[in-house]
């Protein structure tokens, strides 16, 4: 037998050819950690537009979690209410225990009026445990907040620099609050408050601006006492406030870096502001509007050693006269008057 015949030689068939598959390469997630958080903040802020509550926000949100965080921060920095069912809905994601973003401390400024007519004092207290970083507060004219909630603010909300408080719907009585926690407070608005004078001792020395409207309880005495401990005001708008209307000059000589200076009301006249132009100081804006002023002080401020840049005074003071404005133009000059 032939040797060839023993030995089982392989087939020589053509095998089909099977081609190998490619490895796919794994997309990568992280692909905007190749950018600066700057420039990312900055292309994601160009998107957006100034409208941070646009459609396009929540598409943004999905690119990454830089880009959710940078439009939350924006989101959530001055949230506008549009209606309770939206301010429910906001206290309970600032108040999450276990948020995906720290939304609670995005929030820089809350403005309460929309939601006021409604009971809102529960959350209001919550939100103000929650949200540390606030640093404006309004809460209108009136709130449903109550006192004890008002007082919670001195500890929670020791960054808040500008605080608007009107009156209290259930706490028609003197309030009695310690503004103390409060050391970075520098503008404060107060509306038809029901304050005592003692409450109004405790704010900071850090306090700059003030705004008195309809302040019906405080009287001339008690202001001046107030004004002796924060003698660094840069601005005092007093408006319509019955028991402040007499000898401006007694309070305004306590204020040597006073820059602006308001005055609204018919009860204040010419007696009123005896004495307030001869004081040696420069005031950036003087506003005197709805007075019962008449040529009389127009004179006094011709003759006066008070410098003053901007005046407003022309307008709703309806018993001057186009000669006293003519008189006084002659005699000082002024950036601008109306």
């Amino acid at each position: 037998m032939l040797l060839r015949n023993r030995i089982k030689f392989p087939s020589l068939k053509k095998r089909p050819h099977v081609t190998k598959k490619k490895s796919i390469l794994p997309i990568k997630c992280n692909n905007t950690r190749q950018l600066p958080l700057e420039i990312q903040e900055i292309i994601c802020f160009m998107v957006l537009g100034e409208d941070a509550s646009s459609s396009f926000a929540v598409t943004a949100m999905c690119v990454c979690k830089t880009w959710a965080n940078f439009i939350c921060e924006r989101l959530y920095r001055k949230y506008q209410f549009k209606g309770y069912m939206q301010f429910i809905g906001f206290v309970q994601t600032i108040s999450l225990p276990n948020p995906l973003l720290p939304y609670n401390l995005y929030v820089r400024e809350i403005n309460f009026e929309s939601v006021n007519k409604y009971g809102v004092d529960m959350r209001v207290r919550k939100l103000i445990r929650y949200c540390p970083n606030i640093i404006n507060i309004t809460f209108g004219y009136s709130t449903s907040v109550k006192a004890n909630t008002l007082q919670m603010m001195s500890k929670y909300c020791q960054k808040v620099q500008t605080l608007q408080m009107g009156g209290i719907q259930s706490f028609p009585f003197m309030l009695d609050c310690d503004f103390s926690g409060m050391t970075n407070l520098r503008q404060l608005s107060l509306t038809t408050t029901p304050i005592q004078s003692l409450s109004l001792q405790t704010l900071p020395v850090s306090l700059r601006q003030l705004q008195l409207v309809q302040m019906d309880a405080l009287n001339h005495q008690e202001l001046i006492q107030f004004i002796q401990h924060h003698p660094k005001l840069t601005s005092l708008s007093i408006q319509r406030c019955k028991l402040i209307h007499q000898a401006f000059v007694d309070i305004i000589t306590q204020l040597p870096g006073l820059n602006e200076l308001e005055l609204y009301g018919s009860h204040i006249n010419d007696l009123s502001l005896t004495g307030l132009f001869h004081i040696p100081m420069t005031l950036n804006k003087l506003t005197l509007c709805y007075t019962q002023i008449t040529d009389a002080t127009l004179d006094a401020i011709a003759n006066g050693c008070l410098v003053v840049n901007h005046l407003n005074i022309i307008a709703h003071n309806q018993s001057i006269t186009q000669f006293g404005i003519n008189c006084l133009l002659k005699k000082k000059q002024f950036m601008s008057i109306q």
